[in-house]
């Protein structure tokens, strides 16, 4: 007779049953998940317009978003030295919910006419993102001591297939709750309308963020020894960065994310205060190229494993250059029935494969180039180096905006220069990256070939292994 708590193998019985029900239960955490961010993080940009946000404050906003998150990750995984990864991840919800009311109370505040409620919104947006970096490392930890190795690409495809529809069916309804609510004030308060539209969105995320809370209450958490890391200093990484690939690779992706930063927070200005769309046609247009994301994705797979990824993120890099292009594109098509469907498809198809791949190869060059023990700060310093890129990109992007052009619209000449910058980067910065690995020859027969779109989706991955000594189980 086992006593409870006694330390016991991962193939006792109980904590066999333990870790299966954990697992469910993650599906149905991560459904909750997805439709809270669906209903909450990707409405936050329209609520910046609906408060007066400036093309430039909207610049700042997305500059938070990106810089804060990637400082606080370098020093969140410390906090699993001290305390439950459970713990952590709960104590992070639990702050992401509370975070919300503030969020909600600027809106009826910006109603009833107080000044200033944009920048009240972006500090508790920076806020919301910070916490949410805080708990990051360890519920991915917490889930790497729950899946098998063997079965991650497995677990982690089936989990991602679900919360994909849950929050692109969430992102719709969310957009035709706030064209109902708007087309309910166009007696008169059509502002009213609007907010109470959002809060309406704000709140159902809330609450499904709770809900998600009270599943990760239920799950199985093994402990966790630490183990002393092998660690390495920032400066120390960025001395002997340009000497070696993983270096040169971080190198490339943080000036790359310059350039992508400066148009990254004015596409949802130019959709709803440009071309005026409604709500259900920008998130229509939105999840378009998230769609397409995931028809790529098996393809785009086979390919990295196959050639390689610095050869996928070379031509994936440059149909990136062409996105804001394609956009400026539709400046000069007549009609706004045959903007919205030109954006629905060209730009959305393209964009699509072309972040899929990207995003892919960013990931597995990392598990390709970086040792395991040293990962964790390998990947820690590239987020901080990205969120610096992508925060500077923002700025540049906002000065822009302040400044104002008067020979084109604003909007589309930021398109323009983030286009110029990523072709620079591509030009002058793939040249020096390096496969870390062999890979076969390419052969252009292989995308006709291996095309089967709805076969598969993304792998999912863990940075922590430089904090683990051993993980007890226990009954």
């Amino acid at each position: 007779m086992v006593k409870r708590g006694s330390i016991v193998s991962i193939d006792h019985p109980i904590v066999q049953k333990k870790i299966d029900e954990s697992l469910k239960l993650s599906i149905r955490d991560g459904s909750a998940s997805s439709v809270s961010s669906s209903f909450g993080l990707s409405y936050l940009s329209p609520f910046a317009l609906v408060l007066n946000a400036t093309a430039a404050q909207m610049g700042i906003l997305f500059a938070i978003m990106g810089l804060l998150p990637s400082v606080v990750q370098l020093k969140a995984s410390n906090l699993i030295e001290k305390f439950s990864r459970k713990k952590i991840t709960l104590w992070g919800v639990m702050s992401q919910i509370f975070l919300w009311i503030p969020i909600i109370l600027t809106g009826v505040l910006f109603y009833m006419g107080v000044p200033y409620m944009v920048w009240v919104l972006i500090a508790l947006v920076g806020l919301l993102y910070a916490v949410s970096a805080i708990n990051y490392p360890a519920w991915f930890s917490w889930m790497g001591s729950l899946v098998p190795e063997e079965k991650r690409g497995k677990y982690f495809a089936k989990r991602n297939r679900v919360m994909g529809f849950f929050g692109i069916v969430t992102m719709i309804i969310g957009a035709v709750i706030l064209d109902c609510t708007k087309k309910m004030g166009t007696g008169g308060d059509v502002l009213g309308w609007i907010l109470l539209g959002f809060g309406i969105l704000f709140v159902l995320g809330a609450l499904a963020k709770f809900y998600s809370w009270t599943i990760l209450r239920r799950q199985y958490e093994p402990r966790l020894k630490v183990r002393k890391k092998d660690g390495f200093s920032f400066l120390q990484f960025l001395k002997m960065a340009p000497l070696t690939p993983f270096g040169r690779f971080t190198l490339f992706r943080g000036v790359f994310s310059i350039a992508v930063g400066i148009a990254g927070p004015f596409w949802a200005v130019y959709m709803l205060r440009n071309l005026e769309f409604s709500y259900i046609w920008y998130m229509l247009i939105t999840v378009s190229s998230i769609v397409f994301q995931l028809i790529f994705l098996p393809l785009l797979g086979k390919f990295s494993d196959r050639f390689g990824n610095v050869k996928l993120l070379r031509v994936c890099s440059w149909l990136i250059v062409t996105t804001p292009l394609l956009w400026i594109a539709s400046s000069f098509i007549d009609g706004d029935l045959n903007i919205k469907l030109y954006l629905l498809f060209l730009p959305s198809i393209v964009g699509g494969f072309a972040w899929a791949g990207y995003n892919l190869a960013v990931n597995n060059y990392v598990y390709d180039a970086v040792r395991q023990r040293k990962r964790g700060f390998g990947v820690s310093y590239m987020n901080l180096i990205v969120g610096v890129g992508t925060f500077i990109g923002a700025c540049l992007g906002s000065i822009v905006a302040w400044i104002g052009i008067s020979f084109m619209s604003t909007m589309l000449f930021i398109f323009l220069i983030s286009g110029i910058g990523r072709l620079f980067v591509a030009m002058f910065g793939i040249k020096y990256l390096k496969e870390v690995r062999h890979v076969k020859k390419f052969s252009s027969h292989y995308l006709i070939r291996e095309f089967s779109p709805m076969r598969g989706v993304v792998r999912e991955v863990h940075n922590l292994e430089h904090l683990v000594k051993k993980v007890e189980h226990y009954v």
